[in-house]
Order: structure tokens, then sequence, then C-alpha cells
């Protein structure tokens, strides 16, 4: 099993977000994909799920094509997902936002339920116990019957995870799971993420913080300006020129940067060691 990205596009009118990407994800791995803002990390993230369609080129997953695809034949695919802005069903308790992802299962068999009590006890109780499993692995298992918009922001993070998880996807797609995180929660964040890490799953991380990506992924994709600039593993990541030149600049650069610093410091009349506030 493999998820491919093979010469991909995507223009919005004369704007190219995505150029030419061609990437291989195998199972078993961690994938990161980093890169400046803008550079079209969560465009990859979302032409993967189906959220934006695909100018050219091709996903495919296990050699199945599925660019083209609604979104919920995507989903049904194996393919999982966060956001970058939370998105839980407020109203709905933590276990409930875990179990309306049977849904697409169950849904069409609603009147079994109805009509066989026994099977809908069974079915009942197979969900309860699937959707535990997963807020077990996170210990959100005493706050399941809590409302969702109750819980403090790193466990909603948390939850939206474990809501990805609950159908076991073949391909799981974080897109900034560590954003507006603490220290703690990210560091909490980097341990589950690493103990998901399965033979038989492709993990996918778009993620500006350095620390986790680093310490987390196995490969790691750069982009910059929706060009895959570099492809390795973490150590080659940091060793590469290409991507401390696009992260960093050039010496120039840099020099310039101090130089326009010290200029303003100057005309607000700020000694070297002062903050302009």
């Amino acid at each position: 099993m493999s998820l491919v990205f093979d010469h991909l596009r995507k223009q919005y009118g004369s704007n190219v977000a995505i150029d030419d990407v061609s990437a291989v994800f195998e199972p078993g791995l961690i994938h990161g994909i980093i890169g400046p803002n803008g550079a079209g990390k969560s465009t990859l993230i979302n032409m993967t799920a189906g959220s934006y369609t695909v100018s050219s080129g091709s996903i495919t997953l296990d050699g199945r094509r599925i660019n083209g695809l609604k979104k919920y034949q995507i989903a049904n695919s194996g393919i999982a997902r966060t956001y970058q802005n939370i998105r839980l069903f407020d109203q709905m308790t933590v276990i409930e936002n875990l179990e309306v992802c049977f849904y697409p299962v169950d849904g069409g068999k609603t009147w079994k339920e109805v009509l066989v009590p026994g099977y809908a006890r069974k079915r009942s109780a197979e969900r309860q116990r699937l959707c535990l499993d997963k807020l077990e692995f996170f210990e959100l298992q005493a706050l399941k019957d809590a409302e969702s918009s109750s819980l403090p922001y790193g466990r909603q993070r948390m939850l939206e995870i474990a809501r990805a998880l609950v159908r076991d996807p073949r391909v799981l797609l974080l897109d900034e799971p560590a954003a507006g995180l603490n220290h703690h929660e990210t560091a909490e964040l980097t341990e589950r993420l690493a103990a998901l890490r399965s033979p038989e799953r492709i993990m996918i991380i778009v993620e500006h913080d350095m620390d986790l990506m680093m310490t987390l992924c196995d490969r790691i994709i750069v982009m910059h300006h929706g060009k895959l600039l570099f492809q390795g593993t973490p150590a080659e990541v940091q060793a590469s020129a290409e991507v401390q030149l696009a992260y960093l600049g050039t010496a120039n650069d840099i020099d310039d940067i101090k130089a326009a610093a010290a200029d303003r410091r100057a005309k607000l009349g700020l000694r070297a060691h002062q903050r302009p506030v």
C-alpha cells in the first residue's frame, strides 16, 4: 500500500499554488510536510482529502486514482484528516463526536436497529467500545459525556485526532495538530502520535513546530513556493543548504535584515540593547 502524488498541480487562475509535485508515502512511516507560509503544504492535504480539486496530475492509493472522487468516497476509501482550525460538533458530547463517524456504515441499517432490538443493543455496544478505545488512548474517557465545546483547547485537539482515528483509517492526514498548544501539550501530542505509528498506516503531518517534526517524522518533504524543494530524513533536511536558504535566506539577506533593524533603531533613537515598543 502506498499513497502517491504524481506531478500534482493546483492552479487558481494565473496563480499556481502547487507546481509539479511528485512524492510517495509508504505505510509504517510518519511523513512530514514543512515549508514557509504559503508554500502549499495545506493545499496538498486538502487535495488528498478531496476538499480541493486537482488541476492536473493524480493522487493514487494502492494504485487506485482517488482525485476526482467525492469527499465521502475518499473518506470511505480509508483516508481521514484533521484541520488547522478545530472542527468538532460543539453541541455533541465527546463520545457522540466519535459515534457520528459510523453513520456511513450504519445509516442504511437504521431499520434493523429499530426492528431488531438484539441487533441494536449489540451494534450500539460495539460502537461504544470502539469509541472508548480511542478516547482511552488520548485519556479522554472520563470526559465522554461532556459537551465537546466545554473541553480545554488542548483536549479538543486530542478529540479531533481521536475522531479521525475511530474507523482505523489507512491514511491519517494531520494539518497543524500542534497549533495553539503549549509546550507541555505539544510534548504529549508528540508522544501520542509516535505511538500511532503502525505497519498498516500512512501518517502525513503538516506542521510549523520544527522540534515536533524533527523528533517525530521518519521522512520529511520541504515545500517552497508550491514546489517540492527537498525530501529526506530529518537529519538530511537539517543539513540541506537548499532548505537553510529557503528558511533563512543568504548571508547577504540576513545582513540586510540586521542593517534594516539597526536603521530603524537609529531613527527611533534606541540603543542596540533596547527594544522598540
